[in-house]
């Protein structure tokens, strides 16, 4: 867990969560015993009733991991036409989310690409309804800036990890190689205030949790 919130709230909110099948509770384990970076089952479930509220036909995600969040999404989709495109950039991880996409039966909704997502974003020729970024979080200005330009109108932007582990909000974090990372968020999250087609709040849920509407 991180250290944004009170440990207690945080354990009193997970338990207030839905039992996860043994597919998402499995991946929970390989992903921490295996140092391996994926949202919080509180940011799953919110995942998965913004997708269920929403119905968006086009889903970009940017930072597949194992596919933990994009199983989240993908469950809650139910127009046929649905799909998600999700970039991952290390091979191992798409072979990873692959094998699980196939076990929770959702892989006919799914295209991954294995690429570094600052370059495949400009090969893209689709737009999007919905666009969750978990990637590199000191990319965020820059993949903001990028998927707004495959957003459309009146469609939600969804990035996790904002508050990096509540770095952002003293500038104070444990090594030095940090301070890029942590000041590019703290100005991406400043920023977003005054962002005029944009209309944003950030959530103190999981490590932060910022979602994005983009207007007329």
């Amino acid at each position: 867990m991180k250290d944004v919130l009170d440990l207690d709230l945080q354990n009193f909110l997970r338990s207030l969560l839905p039992d996860r099948d043994a597919l998402l509770h499995d991946m929970e384990v390989f992903a921490n015993e295996n140092h391996v970076s994926i949202v919080d089952p509180e940011v799953g479930q919110l995942l998965n009733l913004l997708v269920t509220m929403l119905q968006p036909t086009n889903i970009l995600e940017i930072g597949t991991a194992i596919g933990y969040s994009t199983i989240c999404m993908a469950r809650a989709l139910q127009k046929p036409d649905s799909k998600i495109t999700t970039i991952e950039l290390l091979p191992h991880r798409v072979l990873s989310a692959r094998e699980n996409f196939k076990k929770a039966g959702v892989s006919e909704k799914i295209e991954i690409i294995n690429g570094d997502a600052k370059d495949v974003i400009h090969n893209l020729k689709d737009t999007y309804d919905f666009i969750f970024l978990d990637a590199a979080k000191g990319q965020y200005p820059l993949f903001l800036e990028l998927a707004d330009k495959l957003l459309k109108p009146n469609s939600l932007i969804v990035a996790d990890n904002v508050l990096i582990n509540g770095w952002v909000i003293d500038l104070k974090f444990p090594e030095r190689r940090k301070k890029t990372m942590v000041h590019r968020m703290r100005n991406f999250l400043e920023e977003l205030k005054n962002k005029d087609n944009f209309k944003s709040s950030i959530v103190p849920l999981g490590d932060g949790v910022a979602l994005i509407w983009r207007k007329e």
